[in-house]
C-alpha cells in the first residue's frame, strides 16, 4: 500500500504547488496582459470612432442635401405663389374694369407683340376676332388707358396698331386746373413718348397735366386716358405747337386688353 500512498501524496503536493504558483503569479500575468488589452481596446475604439464618424458624416451630408432641396422647393413655391397673386390681381382689375365698362367691351388675351425685348413694337396680336364681334377700326383699351386701334381681323384673332404708329391719330385734350381744355392730335411717337401736335391754347398746356381723348372725330370715345404731358414747344413766332406725352399704358407688359364692340 505504500507505493499508492506515496503517489497520492505526490499528486496532492504537485496540485498544491501549482495552486500556490498560480495564485502567486496571477497578478504578474494580468499585468503582462494589460498592454495587449489596452492596445486592443484603443484600436477598436479608434476604428469604431472612424466608422461611426463616417456614418454620421454621411447622414449629415444626406440631411444637408435634403434640407437644401426643401429650401429650393420652398423658394420655387414662394415664387409660384407670388406669380399667382400677381396674376389674380391682374385678372381682378380686368374683371372690375369689365364690369364697370359694361357689355360694350370684349375682353381678350394678347397673343404676341412685335418689338419684344428690343423695344416697344407697333402692333399686338390679340386672341379675339370676328366670331367674337371684333371689327376693323375698333378701339383697344386697358384699365390704365388707350392702347390702339384694331387694323386687321380674322375669325379668331385680330391685330391692333399701337399709338406709337403714326398712322393712328387720336384727337385729344389736356385737362387743366382752370377748366380750359387745350386740344391737339396724338400722332405717333418713339419707344418712350407719344408726339402731340397741333396744340391750341398752348399757354394753358401745363406739363404734368393729364391727356385724354376728346371724342372729336367719333373714332375714340371721350375721356379715355392717354398719358401725362411732359413738355410743350413753340418757335419764336408761336407756330410750332407740339408736345410730348408719357403714355399711361406699359405696352411691353400687356397681357389682356378690351376691344370696343361696335353696335
Amino acid at each position: 500500500m505504500k507505493p499508492k500512498t506515496n503517489g497520492a501524496l505526490t499528486i496532492a503536493a504537485l496540485a498544491a504547488l501549482v495552486t500556490v504558483v498560480f495564485v502567486s503569479c496571477r497578478p504578474a500575468a494580468v499585468e503582462a496582459a494589460y498592454p495587449i488589452e489596452k492596445a486592443k481596446v484603443g484600436l477598436f475604439r479608434r476604428v469604431w470612432s472612424r466608422i461611426e464618424g463616417s456614418v454620421k458624416g454621411a447622414k449629415a451630408s444626406a440631411e444637408a442635401a435634403r434640407l437644401r432641396q426643401e429650401i429650393a422647393s420652398l423658394a420655387i413655391l414662394r415664387s409660384d405663389i407670388e406669380s399667382l397673386e400677381a396674376e389674380n390681381e391682374r385678372l381682378r382689375r380686368a374683371l372690375n374694369y369689365s364690369e364697370k365698362a359694361g357689355s360694350a367691351w370684349i375682353p381678350a388675351e394678347v397673343l404676341s407683340k412685335d418689338g419684344g425685348a428690343a423695344g416697344v413694337g407697333r402692333k399686338l396680336r390679340i386672341g379675339k376676332g370676328s366670331f367674337a364681334g371684333v371689327c376693323e377700326g375698333a378701339v383697344v383699351v386697358v384699365p390704365e388707358g388707350l392702347v390702339g386701334l384694331v387694323t386687321a381681323v380674322t375669325p379668331h384673332t385680330c391685330e391692333a396698331t399701337l399709338l406709337f404708329d403714326g398712322r393712328v391719330k387720336v384727337a385729344c385734350e389736356i385737362e387743366t386746373a382752370s377748366g380750359e381744355r387745350p386740344r391737339g392730335i396724338i400722332a405717333g411717337g418713339s419707344d418712350d413718348v407719344l408726339r402731340l401736335k397741333y396744340l391750341t391754347n398752348v399757354e394753358k398746356a401745363v406739363p404734368r397735366a393729364r391727356v385724354v381723348t376728346s371724342g372729336l372725330g367719333g373714332v375714340f370715345p371721350k375721356g379715355l386716358e392717354i398719358g401725362t404731358l411732359l413738355d410743350v414747344r413753340t418757335d419764336e413766332r408761336g407756330l410750332v405747337r407740339e408736345g410730348e406725352v408719357l403714355p399711361s399704358v406699359d405696352y411691353l407688359s400687356l397681357e389682356d386688353v378690351f376691344i370696343r364692340r361696335e353696335e
